[in-house]
């Protein structure tokens, strides 16, 4: 087998990897409304392996650095202008459904659940509105919290100092975090 053989295998097994790799995660976070949009661009991203693959010189060791380059190079553009898409599109659905009449049952019922030792909720200012009716049905203290975030809420001990996080901004930037590690 030959040296630029050699590398074209490894080089095949790495691309195939961190194409499953992706494909995986993007299959677990996107919602079905995006599948054919992903089956697309995995279409294009394995039209281009194929490609690169296909025009690979066996000759040349410089060639072959550059069309690897190349290939991880386009793969990664494509990758990380469908991951912005795709939080730009959830965002878009998390601010919709913060608008809608199912985020009053949504934050009644996720507060409840959610509780345990908590004696406050810290809520966006638009959500203060639901602030009765979260008191009579879970027995916390609700407090405006910060206006940053999509929606969600944070519960939080009463003297302040353990919180936890349940807001719909936090789950995207765990998402994006999560993406960026791939």
């Amino acid at each position: 087998m030959e040296k630029s053989e050699y590398f074209e295998e490894i080089i095949a097994r790495e691309v195939e990897a961190r194409r499953r790799r992706v494909k995986h995660q993007l299959a677990n976070d996107l919602s079905k409304s995006h599948a054919a949009e992903i089956e697309a661009a995995q279409k294009r991203v394995n039209l281009r392996v194929d490609t690169a693959r296909k025009n690979f010189s066996r000759k040349a060791n410089r060639d072959t650095a550059v069309a690897v380059r190349c290939e991880k190079s386009a793969h990664s553009i494509l990758r990380n202008s469908l991951q912005a898409k795709l939080l730009d599109d959830v965002y878009k659905e998390l601010v919709t459904f913060a608008n809608s009449p199912k985020y009053e049952e949504f934050l009644l019922t996720k507060i409840n659940l959610l509780r345990g030792e908590f004696s406050v909720v810290l809520l966006r200012p638009e959500d203060m509105r639901f602030a009765e009716k979260i008191r009579e049905a879970t027995g916390l203290a609700p407090k405006e919290g910060e206006s940053d975030y999509i929606g969600g809420f944070i519960l939080q001990s009463g003297d302040g100092k353990i919180r936890a996080d349940f807001t719909f901004k936090l789950r995207l930037e765990n998402i994006g975090a999560t993406w960026t590690d791939l």
